[in-house]
């Protein structure tokens, strides 16, 4: 929902958007936004987008890759958090009578932090298999699930 911040006199708005992504992302990791009370976007001042309900949960946008078409926002989006890295391994223990445990064995890490590795909890299906800090792909699923806060100057 749009909400005017600020009027200047010039007759320009300061407006926060703050929704739901309608659209999935299209080629380029592009998704569009559209914002309300304006009907030009001047200046793109801020913008955040994160999993809705969970502002934990992020995806990279730069101010630099926003795209401006009249009142349309076509950010692009990039994959910000480092994955899950894999335990794999052999690990076998002994109680003892005190309660100490005796450990052996060998416990590996498997797959990249950060370079394709899996994603898991809120952001898994979004940007599981691309690599940190890459474009989303073209057609991955966003639209209701990807919460997007841009404050704008326009008129």
């Amino acid at each position: 929902m749009a909400e005017i911040i600020a009027r200047f006199a010039d007759g320009r708005l300061l407006v926060q958007e703050d929704r739901l992504v309608e659209s999935d992302t299209m080629s380029g990791g592009y998704t569009t936004l559209r914002i309300g009370h304006v009907k030009t976007i001047e200046k793109v001042l801020s913008i955040d987008a994160q999993i809705s309900g969970y502002p934990d949960q992020k995806v990279a946008v730069e101010l630099k890759d926003v795209l401006i078409s009249g009142d349309i926002l076509r950010p692009q989006l990039r994959r910000s958090d480092l994955g899950v890295p894999t335990l794999t391994g052999l690990v076998s223990g002994v109680a003892t009578a005190s309660g100490f445990q005796a450990i052996s064995g060998y416990v590996t890490l498997t797959g990249p932090i950060g370079s394709g590795a899996l994603s898991l909890g809120y952001l898994s299906g979004v940007t599981s298999g691309r690599g940190y800090y890459e474009t989303l792909a073209s057609g991955a699923f966003v639209s209701g699930k990807l919460r997007i806060i841009a404050n704008v100057i326009g008129f």
